[in-house]
Protein backbone atom coordinates (compact mmCIF):
# COMPACT_ATOMS: atom_id res chain seq x y z
CA UNK A 1 0.00 0.00 0.00
CA UNK A 2 2.79 2.41 0.96
CA UNK A 3 4.60 1.68 -2.33
CA UNK A 4 1.42 2.52 -4.24
CA UNK A 5 1.20 5.93 -2.55
CA UNK A 6 4.87 6.61 -3.30
CA UNK A 7 4.36 5.82 -6.97
CA UNK A 8 1.21 7.95 -7.03
CA UNK A 9 2.98 11.01 -5.58
CA UNK A 10 5.97 10.48 -7.88
CA UNK A 11 3.69 10.46 -10.91
CA UNK A 12 1.89 13.52 -9.60
CA UNK A 13 5.21 15.36 -9.10
CA UNK A 14 6.37 14.53 -12.62
CA UNK A 15 3.08 15.73 -14.03
CA UNK A 16 3.38 18.96 -12.06
CA UNK A 17 6.92 19.54 -13.29
CA UNK A 18 5.84 18.88 -16.88
CA UNK A 19 3.00 21.32 -16.52
CA UNK A 20 5.35 23.90 -15.01
CA UNK A 21 7.79 23.48 -17.92
CA UNK A 22 4.89 23.84 -20.34
CA UNK A 23 3.86 27.06 -18.61
CA UNK A 24 7.45 28.37 -18.68
CA UNK A 25 7.56 27.86 -22.44
CA UNK A 26 4.75 30.37 -22.77
CA UNK A 27 6.13 32.84 -20.27
CA UNK A 28 7.60 36.13 -21.53
CA UNK A 29 11.25 35.78 -22.65
CA UNK A 30 12.38 37.83 -19.67
CA UNK A 31 11.16 35.04 -17.35
CA UNK A 32 12.53 32.10 -19.33
CA UNK A 33 16.07 30.66 -19.22
CA UNK A 34 18.26 33.13 -21.14
CA UNK A 35 19.80 32.59 -24.55
CA UNK A 36 22.37 34.51 -26.57
CA UNK A 37 20.32 35.95 -29.44
CA UNK A 38 23.00 38.00 -31.24
CA UNK A 39 26.79 38.34 -31.35
CA UNK A 40 28.80 41.08 -33.02
CA UNK A 41 31.24 40.50 -34.72
CA UNK A 42 29.23 37.61 -36.13
CA UNK A 43 30.54 34.06 -36.05
CA UNK A 44 32.91 33.58 -38.99
CA UNK A 45 33.38 37.31 -39.62
CA UNK A 46 36.69 38.33 -41.23
CA UNK A 47 38.58 41.61 -41.63
CA UNK A 48 37.25 42.81 -38.30
CA UNK A 49 38.71 46.07 -37.02
CA UNK A 50 41.13 45.42 -34.12
CA UNK A 51 39.40 48.28 -32.31
CA UNK A 52 35.88 46.89 -32.74
CA UNK A 53 33.74 46.37 -29.61
CA UNK A 54 32.31 42.90 -28.96
CA UNK A 55 28.58 42.91 -28.33
CA UNK A 56 26.38 40.17 -26.83
CA UNK A 57 22.60 40.41 -26.82
CA UNK A 58 20.60 38.14 -24.47
CA UNK A 59 16.94 37.12 -24.56
CA UNK A 60 16.37 38.23 -20.96
CA UNK A 61 17.75 40.79 -18.51
CA UNK A 62 20.94 39.40 -17.05
CA UNK A 63 22.78 39.30 -13.73
CA UNK A 64 25.72 41.55 -14.59
CA UNK A 65 28.51 40.14 -12.41
CA UNK A 66 27.79 36.47 -13.17
CA UNK A 67 27.39 37.14 -16.88
CA UNK A 68 30.62 39.12 -17.18
CA UNK A 69 32.58 36.37 -15.42
CA UNK A 70 31.15 33.82 -17.89
CA UNK A 71 32.53 35.65 -20.92
CA UNK A 72 36.05 34.85 -22.18
CA UNK A 73 38.13 35.71 -25.25
CA UNK A 74 41.01 33.63 -26.65
CA UNK A 75 43.66 34.90 -27.11
CA UNK A 76 43.02 37.05 -24.06
CA UNK A 77 42.60 40.78 -24.50
CA UNK A 78 42.48 43.52 -21.89
CA UNK A 79 39.35 45.64 -21.81
CA UNK A 80 36.26 46.58 -19.87
CA UNK A 81 32.59 45.60 -19.86
CA UNK A 82 29.78 48.06 -20.46
CA UNK A 83 26.05 47.39 -20.29
CA UNK A 84 24.09 49.15 -23.01
CA UNK A 85 20.92 47.97 -21.29
CA UNK A 86 19.89 45.05 -19.07
CA UNK A 87 20.13 42.59 -22.00
CA UNK A 88 23.10 43.92 -24.00
CA UNK A 89 26.71 43.47 -22.85
CA UNK A 90 29.58 45.22 -24.65
CA UNK A 91 33.29 44.40 -24.26
CA UNK A 92 35.52 47.36 -25.14
CA UNK A 93 39.17 46.42 -25.87
CA UNK A 94 41.60 48.57 -23.87
CA UNK A 95 44.11 48.44 -26.75
CA UNK A 96 43.82 46.98 -30.23
CA UNK A 97 43.03 43.29 -30.61
CA UNK A 98 45.89 41.24 -32.15
CA UNK A 99 46.28 41.79 -35.89
CA UNK A 100 45.48 39.03 -38.40
CA UNK A 101 44.32 36.68 -35.65
CA UNK A 102 41.31 34.38 -35.22
CA UNK A 103 39.76 35.00 -31.81
CA UNK A 104 37.32 32.71 -30.02
CA UNK A 105 34.52 34.19 -27.93
CA UNK A 106 32.89 31.96 -25.31
CA UNK A 107 29.92 32.51 -23.01
CA UNK A 108 29.64 29.74 -20.39
CA UNK A 109 26.35 28.48 -18.95
CA UNK A 110 27.33 30.12 -15.64
CA UNK A 111 25.88 33.34 -17.10
CA UNK A 112 22.56 33.92 -15.32
CA UNK A 113 19.43 35.95 -15.85
CA UNK A 114 18.05 38.43 -13.34
CA UNK A 115 15.97 35.55 -11.94
CA UNK A 116 19.09 33.40 -11.47
CA UNK A 117 18.31 31.09 -14.39
CA UNK A 118 21.38 29.65 -16.18
CA UNK A 119 22.10 30.21 -19.85
CA UNK A 120 20.36 27.49 -21.88
CA UNK A 121 23.57 26.52 -23.72
CA UNK A 122 27.13 27.77 -23.98
CA UNK A 123 27.83 30.16 -26.84
CA UNK A 124 31.02 29.82 -28.92
CA UNK A 125 31.87 31.97 -31.93
CA UNK A 126 34.99 33.02 -33.83
CA UNK A 127 36.06 36.03 -35.87
CA UNK A 128 39.29 37.11 -37.56
CA UNK A 129 40.83 40.56 -37.32
CA UNK A 130 42.28 42.58 -40.16
CA UNK A 131 45.73 41.76 -41.47
CA UNK A 132 48.35 44.49 -41.42
CA UNK A 133 48.54 46.46 -44.69
CA UNK A 134 51.11 45.13 -47.16
CA UNK A 135 52.49 45.52 -50.65
CA UNK A 136 50.49 43.33 -53.05
CA UNK A 137 52.33 44.20 -56.27
CA UNK A 138 54.92 46.52 -57.76
CA UNK A 139 56.09 47.32 -61.27
CA UNK A 140 59.57 46.42 -60.04
CA UNK A 141 59.85 43.10 -58.19
CA UNK A 142 61.42 43.52 -54.72
CA UNK A 143 64.18 41.00 -55.53
CA UNK A 144 64.89 42.22 -59.08
CA UNK A 145 68.45 43.46 -59.56
CA UNK A 146 67.96 45.20 -62.90
CA UNK A 147 65.38 47.58 -64.35
CA UNK A 148 65.36 49.09 -67.81
CA UNK A 149 65.43 52.89 -67.48
CA UNK A 150 62.12 53.37 -65.63
CA UNK A 151 60.61 56.86 -65.51
CA UNK A 152 58.11 55.73 -62.90
CA UNK A 153 57.70 52.90 -60.41
CA UNK A 154 54.26 51.90 -59.11
CA UNK A 155 53.61 50.14 -55.81
CA UNK A 156 50.18 48.76 -54.90
CA UNK A 157 49.09 48.22 -51.26
CA UNK A 158 46.35 46.02 -49.83
CA UNK A 159 44.42 49.10 -48.62
CA UNK A 160 44.86 52.89 -48.61
CA UNK A 161 47.71 54.26 -46.48
CA UNK A 162 48.03 57.61 -44.75
CA UNK A 163 49.06 59.78 -47.73
CA UNK A 164 51.20 62.40 -46.00
CA UNK A 165 52.99 59.87 -43.79
CA UNK A 166 53.66 57.60 -46.78
CA UNK A 167 54.97 60.43 -48.96
CA UNK A 168 57.21 61.74 -46.15
CA UNK A 169 58.53 58.28 -45.24
CA UNK A 170 59.58 56.87 -48.62
CA UNK A 171 63.34 57.10 -49.07
CA UNK A 172 64.99 56.90 -52.52
CA UNK A 173 68.79 56.85 -52.56
CA UNK A 174 70.24 58.49 -54.52
CA UNK A 175 67.38 60.83 -55.23
CA UNK A 176 66.81 60.93 -59.02
CA UNK A 177 66.37 64.24 -60.89
CA UNK A 178 62.78 65.49 -61.31
CA UNK A 179 61.64 63.17 -58.53
CA UNK A 180 58.07 63.32 -57.19
CA UNK A 181 55.65 61.07 -55.35
CA UNK A 182 51.93 60.69 -56.13
CA UNK A 183 49.57 58.77 -53.81
CA UNK A 184 46.11 57.73 -55.04
CA UNK A 185 44.05 55.34 -52.92
CA UNK A 186 46.05 52.08 -52.70
CA UNK A 187 48.71 53.07 -55.26
CA UNK A 188 51.88 55.13 -54.90
CA UNK A 189 53.76 56.25 -58.01
CA UNK A 190 57.40 57.32 -57.89
CA UNK A 191 58.42 59.43 -60.89
CA UNK A 192 61.82 60.71 -61.89
CA UNK A 193 64.78 60.27 -64.22
CA UNK A 194 66.43 57.06 -63.09
CA UNK A 195 69.83 57.33 -64.73
CA UNK A 196 71.33 54.39 -66.70
CA UNK A 197 74.11 52.64 -64.81
CA UNK A 198 73.07 54.09 -61.46
CA UNK A 199 72.07 51.87 -58.54
CA UNK A 200 69.04 52.92 -56.50
CA UNK A 201 67.42 51.77 -53.27
CA UNK A 202 63.79 52.47 -52.39
CA UNK A 203 62.76 51.97 -48.75
CA UNK A 204 59.30 52.15 -47.17
CA UNK A 205 59.58 51.81 -43.37
CA UNK A 206 57.26 49.69 -41.24
CA UNK A 207 56.05 52.82 -39.41
CA UNK A 208 53.78 53.82 -42.32
CA UNK A 209 50.15 53.20 -41.31
CA UNK A 210 46.90 52.62 -43.12
CA UNK A 211 44.45 55.47 -43.51
CA UNK A 212 41.43 54.07 -41.67
CA UNK A 213 42.75 52.13 -38.69
CA UNK A 214 46.27 53.48 -38.15
CA UNK A 215 47.74 49.96 -38.40
CA UNK A 216 51.44 49.90 -39.46
CA UNK A 217 52.73 47.91 -42.41
CA UNK A 218 53.39 44.23 -41.78
CA UNK A 219 57.08 44.87 -42.47
CA UNK A 220 59.48 47.34 -44.06
CA UNK A 221 59.97 47.05 -47.84
CA UNK A 222 63.16 47.60 -49.83
CA UNK A 223 63.84 47.58 -53.58
CA UNK A 224 67.48 47.70 -54.77
CA UNK A 225 68.19 47.79 -58.49
CA UNK A 226 70.58 48.97 -61.18
CA UNK A 227 69.20 50.83 -64.19
CA UNK A 228 70.01 49.02 -67.45
CA UNK A 229 69.82 50.16 -71.06
CA UNK A 230 68.52 46.85 -72.43
CA UNK A 231 65.38 44.97 -71.49
CA UNK A 232 65.85 41.84 -69.36
CA UNK A 233 65.92 38.72 -71.52
CA UNK A 234 66.06 35.00 -70.83
CA UNK A 235 65.75 31.96 -73.08
CA UNK A 236 66.51 28.26 -73.15
CA UNK A 237 68.70 27.55 -76.19
CA UNK A 238 66.86 24.80 -78.01
CA UNK A 239 65.30 24.73 -81.47
CA UNK A 240 62.51 22.31 -80.56
CA UNK A 241 59.95 22.28 -77.78
CA UNK A 242 61.04 18.83 -76.54
CA UNK A 243 64.58 18.05 -75.35
CA UNK A 244 65.56 14.39 -75.07
CA UNK A 245 68.04 13.02 -72.54
CA UNK A 246 69.30 9.72 -71.23
CA UNK A 247 68.18 8.54 -67.80
CA UNK A 248 71.78 7.50 -67.07
CA UNK A 249 73.43 10.94 -67.11
CA UNK A 250 72.97 14.44 -65.64
CA UNK A 251 70.93 16.88 -67.71
CA UNK A 252 72.47 20.03 -69.14
CA UNK A 253 70.18 22.87 -70.23
CA UNK A 254 71.88 25.69 -72.19
CA UNK A 255 70.52 29.18 -71.45
CA UNK A 256 71.13 32.75 -72.55
CA UNK A 257 70.22 35.93 -70.67
CA UNK A 258 70.70 39.66 -70.26
CA UNK A 259 70.08 41.79 -67.17
CA UNK A 260 68.75 38.87 -65.12
CA UNK A 261 69.75 38.40 -61.49
CA UNK A 262 68.53 34.89 -60.66
CA UNK A 263 67.00 31.77 -62.21
CA UNK A 264 64.12 30.13 -60.32
CA UNK A 265 63.80 26.56 -61.56
CA UNK A 266 60.78 24.28 -61.18
CA UNK A 267 60.48 20.77 -62.64
CA UNK A 268 57.05 19.12 -62.94
CA UNK A 269 56.19 15.51 -63.88
CA UNK A 270 53.97 14.95 -66.94
CA UNK A 271 52.27 11.94 -68.45
CA UNK A 272 53.27 10.82 -71.93
CA UNK A 273 49.91 12.03 -73.28
CA UNK A 274 50.42 15.47 -71.68
CA UNK A 275 53.87 15.67 -73.25
CA UNK A 276 52.45 14.90 -76.68
CA UNK A 277 49.59 17.40 -76.27
CA UNK A 278 51.89 20.24 -75.26
CA UNK A 279 54.42 19.39 -77.96
CA UNK A 280 51.66 19.92 -80.55
CA UNK A 281 49.87 22.84 -78.84
CA UNK A 282 49.76 26.38 -80.22
CA UNK A 283 52.25 28.90 -78.89
CA UNK A 284 49.51 30.72 -76.93
CA UNK A 285 48.31 27.49 -75.27
CA UNK A 286 51.87 26.46 -74.51
CA UNK A 287 52.79 29.79 -72.90
CA UNK A 288 49.59 29.82 -70.80
CA UNK A 289 50.11 26.32 -69.39
CA UNK A 290 50.15 26.15 -65.58
CA UNK A 291 50.88 22.78 -63.94
CA UNK A 292 48.29 21.67 -61.41
CA UNK A 293 50.68 19.45 -59.45
CA UNK A 294 53.44 20.47 -57.06
CA UNK A 295 56.93 20.66 -58.59
CA UNK A 296 59.07 17.55 -58.35
CA UNK A 297 62.19 19.70 -57.86
CA UNK A 298 62.95 23.38 -57.34
CA UNK A 299 66.23 25.30 -57.32
CA UNK A 300 67.61 28.82 -57.47
CA UNK A 301 70.72 29.88 -59.34
CA UNK A 302 72.22 33.31 -58.64
CA UNK A 303 73.76 34.99 -61.68
CA UNK A 304 76.59 37.51 -61.76
CA UNK A 305 76.59 38.60 -65.38
CA UNK A 306 77.48 42.27 -65.99
CA UNK A 307 74.80 44.81 -66.84
CA UNK A 308 73.67 45.06 -70.49
CA UNK A 309 75.82 42.11 -71.55
CA UNK A 310 74.63 38.82 -73.05
CA UNK A 311 75.77 35.75 -71.14
CA UNK A 312 75.35 32.01 -71.50
CA UNK A 313 75.25 29.39 -68.78
CA UNK A 314 74.42 25.69 -68.62
CA UNK A 315 71.96 24.56 -65.99
CA UNK A 316 72.89 21.10 -64.72
CA UNK A 317 70.20 18.85 -63.21
CA UNK A 318 70.70 15.44 -61.66
CA UNK A 319 69.77 12.42 -63.78
CA UNK A 320 66.00 11.84 -63.87
CA UNK A 321 63.98 8.63 -64.09
CA UNK A 322 62.50 7.78 -67.48
CA UNK A 323 59.41 9.80 -68.28
CA UNK A 324 58.07 13.19 -69.32
CA UNK A 325 58.72 16.49 -67.52
CA UNK A 326 57.89 20.19 -67.79
CA UNK A 327 60.73 22.60 -66.93
CA UNK A 328 59.80 26.18 -66.03
CA UNK A 329 62.46 28.85 -65.39
CA UNK A 330 61.41 32.29 -64.13
CA UNK A 331 63.35 35.37 -63.00
CA UNK A 332 62.75 38.28 -60.59
CA UNK A 333 62.95 40.61 -63.59
CA UNK A 334 59.80 39.00 -65.03
CA UNK A 335 61.20 37.16 -68.08
CA UNK A 336 60.88 33.38 -68.29
CA UNK A 337 61.02 30.33 -70.53
CA UNK A 338 59.86 26.70 -70.45
CA UNK A 339 60.86 23.37 -71.97
CA UNK A 340 59.46 19.86 -72.30
CA UNK A 341 61.87 17.07 -71.35
CA UNK A 342 61.68 13.43 -72.46
CA UNK A 343 63.96 11.13 -70.46
CA UNK A 344 64.64 7.77 -72.20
Amino acid sequence: MRLGWILFFAALTLAALGALAFVFDFLPASLQAPRVVAVEPADGATKVSPFAPITLAFSAPMSRAETQSAVSLTPRAAGKFLWRDAQTLVFMPRASLPISTTLTLRVATTARSWLGRSLVSAQVSQFTTLAAPRVVSSSLAPDARFARMPNEIQIEFSRPLEENLLADSIVVEPRPPQFNIAVAQTRVTLRGFFEPGARYQITIPKTVTDKIYGIPLERAYTWSFTVASQYPNFSILNRGRVMKFSARAPIEIPTQFTNVSRLDIALFPLTASELEAHARASFETWRAFQPTTAPLKTAQIELNAPRDAYARQKIVLDALPRGAYYLRITTPEGVSDAQLLWIQ
